[in-house]
């Protein structure tokens, strides 16, 4: 199910269809079950955040502004729920004890620690592809959101296939310079 269609879906919910938030529940509890896989420290944990996370956005559905960033949104809810559960789950492990539990843990935690460096990094990249001339803008799009080939890009656009791979490569390079700051986080998901 694509962003638009999953929007469709929570509109219905959100104008007081409460059966399409099950097929909304269908449409996304695979990917934020694997989300959630990637960052607890055990399987009892990715079930207990994923059910307390599906009722947060239930309950906050309203507040969803329908940009087709649904996914994302309930994401980032059960990111926040997450490190709270590892933070309450952390208070409970003694030092010396439980080491491996402590291991475990810290490293959970900063796995999901490390999202916010990832969310910061993409919308610091976002942010510089607002300030591209459109032409490049459209050619970033079509190159690594829409995944055309070079050839496909220089057939669409009317050039060489040339001109198209050194056209990106500039672009890059801008955008490379508009993020000197930032170093590409390593991406878990």
């Amino acid at each position: 199910m694509n962003e638009t269609e999953l929007d469709q879906l929570v509109e219905r919910v959100q104008n007081g269809d409460r059966d399409a938030f099950g097929e909304v529940v269908f449409a996304i509890r695979k990917e934020l079950r694997i989300f959630l896989s990637a960052h607890a420290c055990s399987i009892d944990m990715v079930e207990e955040v994923l059910q307390h996370t599906l009722v947060v956005s239930y309950e906050n559905i309203a507040k969803y502004e329908r940009r087709g960033t649904f996914l994302s949104w309930t994401k980032g809810i059960a990111r926040n729920l997450m490190l709270k559960e590892l933070k309450a789950r952390s208070r409970y492990v003694a030092p010396g004890e439980d080491e491996l539990d402590r291991i475990v843990l810290d490293a959970s935690m900063q796995s999901v620690q490390a999202l916010d460096r990832e969310e910061a990094y993409v919308e610091h990249l976002r942010n510089c592809l607002t300030k591209l001339p459109e032409e490049s803008r459209q050619l970033i799009q079509q190159r690594y959101f829409n995944r055309l080939s070079i050839r496909e890009l220089a057939s669409q656009n009317h050039r060489t296939e040339t001109w198209v791979a050194v056209a990106l490569f500039r672009v890059r390079d801008l955008l490379r310079d508009c993020i000197p700051t930032f170093t590409p986080p390593h991406f878990v998901y």
